[in-house]
């Protein structure tokens, strides 16, 4: 079987279950689904030849450990962007696109404490562009419609969020 056929299938199971992350209630449900979720899509970027992106998976599932530990500091969100960038500087083999996922997840990191809704749907749509040009560049077809997929159901979130807080307004 092809490579690349392998590897988005692998990245369909990641898929399904970032979709189904959506349905889940709990914090830590969602955290340790999450990790599940980075660990197929760890694979899938392998297989294609993603290594970034990989590190990227793999450095998620040490910031969804310590979220279950509680909210991260400072120094824990320094930490975390530090192992993500030093390995990403040792191991890239795409060069600038390489460095895609980790400045998507560096920032995801930074900023995974947003209380402000819109702010946070915002973070997730910048987050996710850098991933729709890396995932299209390694042939990850699966994983670039789902950051598509991703994308615009976060605008749609802001549209809607911004329509309830004019109705609201009306209303008082």
């Amino acid at each position: 079987m092809n490579i690349v056929v392998i590897g988005n299938i692998i990245s369909f199971a990641g898929a399904m279950l970032m979709v189904g992350v959506g349905f889940l209630k709990t914090r830590k449900s969602i955290l340790l689904t999450q990790c599940s979720m980075f660990t197929l899509m760890g694979i899938a970027n392998l297989i294609l030849g993603g290594v970034t992106g990989a590190i990227s998976s793999l450095v998620s599932i040490l910031r969804n450990l310590l979220c279950l530990k509680g909210p991260l500091t400072v120094p824990m969100k320094l930490f975390v962007i530090a192992v993500q960038v030093l390995l990403s500087a040792r191991l890239n083999t795409l060069g600038w696109i390489g460095w895609l996922p980790i400045i998507s997840a560096c920032f995801y990191t930074w900023m995974i404490d947003v209380k402000d809704e819109t702010r946070l749907k915002v973070v997730l749509i910048a987050s996710q562009s850098l991933w729709f040009v890396y995932d299209l560049t390694i042939q990850n077809y699966v994983g670039f419609t789902f950051d598509i997929l991703t994308i615009l159901s976060n605008m749609y979130g802001i549209f809607s969020l911004r329509a309830g807080q004019k109705v609201r307004h009306h209303a008082a």
